[in-house]
């Protein structure tokens, strides 16, 4: 990651988005403790990781990773090696490349 100026630095999100229905629902029960294993072994990688909520605030439909990485290849291998990826869970899977601009996870502004 280039580290000229920390609080220009890029970092890579993924953005996956549940397949709809019953058998994601499920997947992510079964293959959770393997998800949660793999995350955590990289979390030194992870800005910040979580699930994404449905407005009703309690139906999941997909996950979002910030990896501390520029590379998106770098990230890909990463999430590629999570048991999430492998499993019938997400319908779709983006990466973009993300800069924090403000807020307590950059450090506070970083665009001044």
């Amino acid at each position: 990651m280039t580290q000229a100026d920390p609080k220009r630095t890029l970092f890579v999100m993924a953005v996956c988005k549940d397949k709809p229905g019953q058998e994601a629902i499920d997947a992510r029960e079964e293959f959770m403790l393997g998800h949660l294993n793999h995350v955590e072994n990289i979390q030194d990688h992870i800005l910040v990781a979580g699930p994404v909520f449905a407005e009703d605030q309690k139906t999941i439909i997909g996950s979002t990773l910030i990896y501390k990485t520029d590379q998106i290849d770098t990230a890909r291998n990463w999430l590629e090696a999570d048991p999430y990826f492998k499993a019938p869970i997400w319908e779709t899977v983006e990466f973009h490349l993300f800069r924090g601009a403000l807020g307590e996870a950059v450090g506070g502004i970083t665009y001044r």
